[in-house]
């Protein structure tokens, strides 16, 4: 009993941390329109409040294991959130320039949470890795559902102020930087760090793993931008459009949750678990190139369930193919780092391509193929020998 206690409340904190690893960004698409018109932007400036945070994560994933390795993972993990807290709350008085600098903020903390929370949970619950990856998964993606649904009607109970659903993030963020106060008592778990600072750049499964949470991250924020537009060139309505992009997004939820453990089943043939998910991506990207106005709902659901999947799977196999917590934390930074860094190119490569083709036969045959990487690169992750430090390794 006295053990369940302090991982109770680890796990308490590690749910409104996973609250937050999306709702700040999120939360600003339902109220674009508004935010623009009121602040007078363009499209590039109004741009900038989401793509921001993606090219922090890029930019910043690879330099966070090293403050997890100075202060310990749940001291900095402490510091990301307060940080969150400080980005979100300048962007309530709605001045643009303050808007901007807490978005950089709100990109800086949410990266080192994104790299530190799997060595974290590698550490905390090194035999129920895939089972607690899904539980804060799926919070993580309830928390941005919650935010896109939420935005319009916050903001329409206080009179139109598109100001209090980000105030709303804020608060957010608050409980979840108190929650995990209790952790100073603990000392830092991770001192081992300083010791040996990993390096895998000539670790060809590191590579790997890296390109298949890229061509992840890349086909989710991708078709988030585009799908869509897809659909309505493709002749539905901008509302039928608008549904089943709201069903991509619904449908990976249920995924986020049953992925690890499903993939935990299968201890001794996980290629083969991997393999049979890959399936559902795949067949919903042939389903919008050949027919997308046959079963456009059944194609949107493949395609939901399929990338939360993989989400869910990339996150479970950076936690469980490290060698240990320490190397899982670096993994994490380079897959991170490399992963969204390649992601932030999918939306503008796709849009250029529609631009000069005029239509979508290639930007979604480029699609296809990114499908086919992943699930390629996915197969060969998804076993091998522990993954280690180069002078580990050596």
């Amino acid at each position: 009993m006295r053990r369940a206690g302090p991982l109770l409340g680890f796990l308490a904190a590690l749910i409104l941390l996973a609250v937050n690893l999306r709702t700040g960004i999120v939360v600003i698409g339902p109220l674009a329109d508004g935010i623009g018109d009121d602040l007078r932007l363009d499209g590039v400036a109004l741009g900038l409040l989401t793509s921001l945070p993606l090219l922090c994560f890029a930019a910043l994933s690879l330099f966070a294991p090293r403050l997890g390795e100075r202060l310990g993972l749940e001291r900095a993990l402490l510091l990301a959130l307060w940080v969150l807290l400080a980005g979100l709350t300048l962007r309530v008085p709605g001045n643009y320039g303050l808007m901007l600098a807490g978005t950089l903020m709100m990109g800086a903390a949410i990266a080192v949470m994104n790299v530190l929370t799997p060595g974290l949970v590698r550490q905390r619950f090194p035999h129920r890795v895939a089972a607690v990856t899904a539980l804060y998964s799926v919070v993580m993606a309830c928390g941005a559902s919650a935010a896109a649904a939420f935005a319009v009607p916050v903001r329409d109970h206080f009179g139109g102020d598109w100001r209090y659903p980000l105030a709303a993030s804020a608060l957010v963020a608050l409980l979840g930087a108190l929650a995990w106060l209790p952790m100073l008592r603990r000392r830092p778990a991770q001192r081992v760090l300083a010791t040996t600072r990993p390096t895998l750049w000539r670790q060809r499964d590191a590579w790997v793993l890296s390109l298949f949470f890229g061509c992840q991250s890349l086909l989710f924020y991708t078709l988030t931008a585009w799908l869509a537009k897809f659909f309505v060139d493709a002749g539905t309505g901008e509302a039928e459009a608008g549904r089943l992009l709201t069903l991509f997004t619904l449908s990976g939820m249920p995924a986020n949750f049953v992925a690890p453990l499903l993939f935990a089943l299968f201890r001794r043939r996980r290629r083969l678990a991997m393999a049979l998910m890959q399936v559902l991506p795949l067949a919903g990207m042939v389903g919008l190139l050949m027919a997308p106005l046959s079963a456009p709902v059944l194609w949107v659901v493949l395609l939901g369930v399929g990338q939360g999947c993989m989400i869910a799977l990339g996150l479970t196999l950076i936690a469980v193919r490290g060698a240990d917590a320490r190397v899982s934390a670096g993994l994490s930074g380079m897959c991170q780092s490399l992963g969204y860094l390649l992601s932030a190119s999918g939306p503008v490569t796709l849009g250029a391509l529609y631009d000069v083709s005029g239509a979508w036969l290639i930007p979604m045959g480029l699609l296809m193929a990114i499908t086919v990487v992943q699930a390629v690169s996915g197969v060969y992750a998804a076993e091998g020998a522990p993954v280690r430090a180069d002078r580990d390794a050596a």
